[in-house]
């Protein structure tokens, strides 16, 4: 499957990563998934890690419907939360900004910000250190961001 979604407690995070070539069905289907998964809740935190994406088959106005639909969610929850992408390659970076500006326009409680790895997302998250156990293990690496507790 080239998005593979995980949610990673107790960090909270949802973390996806996306593979391959990736077609808007399959980030559709991605996202009922995890929006019916009974672990997520409003107001989760997540990261799309968009460094192993090669293409995509997305158009602009069925990512402004998908957009639209994202935002209506988080809305009808009620709650804000985060959309970390990771961008490696001009391709995610495209789809990343489309994402975004379409975000941006509308009326949602989603906030999108497009970083280039994970020492960003830790640092602005400030998550307490014993919580790097709970990421992918190709990114443990930033473990020196992580040099003190937050309190919980």
């Amino acid at each position: 499957m080239p998005i593979e979604v995980e949610i990673l407690t107790p960090a909270p995070l949802v973390y996806s990563r996306f593979t391959g070539s990736v077609t808007l069905e399959e980030f559709a289907i991605s996202s009922q998934a995890l929006h019916g998964n009974p672990d997520f809740y409003p107001g989760m935190h997540m990261i799309l890690d968009m460094r192993a994406l090669e293409d995509f088959d997305v158009g602009f106005d069925e990512m402004k419907a998908f957009t639209a639909n994202i935002q209506k969610r988080h809305k009808e929850r009620g709650e804000a939360v985060f959309i970390f992408i990771i961008c490696s390659t001009e391709q995610s970076h495209w789809l990343a900004e489309m994402f975004r500006s379409l975000s941006d326009v509308e009326d949602g409680l989603a906030q999108v910000e497009i970083l280039h790895g994970f020492p960003d997302i830790l640092a602005i998250l400030d998550l307490p250190q014993e919580t790097l156990q709970f990421f992918p293990e190709d990114c443990r690496s930033e473990a020196h961001l992580l040099t003190r507790s937050s309190p919980q």
